[in-house]
């Protein structure tokens, strides 16, 4: 008897660890099973919350990226019953790579779906630039839209480091292999690369612009945010309403009834087993490069109704 319990003792963490993985696996086999096959058409939303970037995960939680947004579109776009998607959006914007990589879903989706995008929020740099295909661009009365550009933020603590003693070596194969860094003071030839690439990814962000809203105010490019009146008198959207009547004009544009249902496709939950092995959307902690390089709003502005 007391063999026997020598041998559970020893093999307790691999039968604990063999039981996470047969939970992981039923869980994600139950939320498959959960899905729902519609035999009516409906409107498929999508809600596009916060940055703009990839997932992280660990054994501490999970952060949703833009892969899970990009899962969200190819299910729309491949759900015959889902005859129009509408994007609420409420962000300022993301990284070049992940709001680039968004853009292009939504742009492939608006070549066989009717795309709404919706400002509940933010629309703001990167989020604006993905809402860009839709066959139009709404936003809520309290929305701001815009910030349409590219900004890259050095912050440099070499001073900082050397009043207290730390000094910091770099051993480097170029002279701007380590171009932006917080550890020496920028030279001119540091600042000419930096300004070169924001020149060229606002040049894409600009180009895009043009290509989908056509004529737009040349303060557009000023990277300012607007009130959605100002969006709207600047060319940036097509209309300011509500959320239902956001809703409404989908249908529309759409053809659909007034009884077709709006139905909001959800990120799915990371698993237990997703936590523990830091695996939630195949990412982890994905480095985009050059990562100081954002299509962003900063800081947010946020409006404020005093009493």
């Amino acid at each position: 008897m007391s063999g026997l319990k020598e041998v559970l003792r020893r093999r307790l963490p691999l039968l604990l660890i063999v039981a996470v993985v047969i939970l992981g696996a039923v869980l994600v086999l139950l939320r498959q099973g959960a899905t729902q096959t519609r035999l009516t058409p409906y409107i498929a939303q999508i809600t596009i919350k916060g940055t703009i970037d990839y997932a992280s995960s660990s054994i501490f939680g999970a952060t949703p990226g833009v892969e899970e947004y990009i899962k969200l579109v190819k299910q729309a776009e491949e759900d015959p019953m889902a005859k129009a998607v509408l994007l609420v959006f409420d962000s300022p914007g993301g990284t070049v790579t992940a709001s680039d990589e968004l853009y292009q879903a939504v742009k492939e989706l608006s070549q066989k779906k009717v795309v709404v995008s919706y400002a509940k929020g933010l629309l703001a740099s990167g989020a604006y630039m993905a809402a860009l295909p839709s066959r139009a661009i709404l936003a809520s009365p309290t929305s701001e839209v815009g910030s349409v550009g590219v900004i890259v933020t050095v912050l440099n603590v070499g001073n900082l480091l050397g009043k207290i003693g730390v000094t910091v070596y770099t051993f480097k194969s170029g002279e701007l292999k380590d171009v932006g860094s917080p550890y020496r003071p920028m030279t001119e030839e540091d600042a000419k690369v930096l300004e070169e690439m924001v020149n060229y990814y606002f040049g894409l962000f600009k180009g895009r612009v043009l290509e989908h809203r056509g004529n737009v105010s040349s303060e557009v490019f000023s990277g300012r945010p607007f009130t959605p009146d100002k969006a709207l008198q600047a060319g940036l959207i097509d209309k300011v309403c509500t959320y239902q009547e956001a809703v409404n004009y989908t249908r529309a544009l759409a053809n659909l009834p007034e009884t077709a249902e709006v139905v909001e496709l959800k990120p799915r939950t990371p698993t237990l087993l997703d936590l523990l092995l830091g695996t939630y959307s195949g990412a982890g902690n994905r480095l985009v490069i050059p990562s100081i390089v954002v299509l962003y709003m900063w800081p947010p502005p946020v409006a404020v109704i005093l009493p």
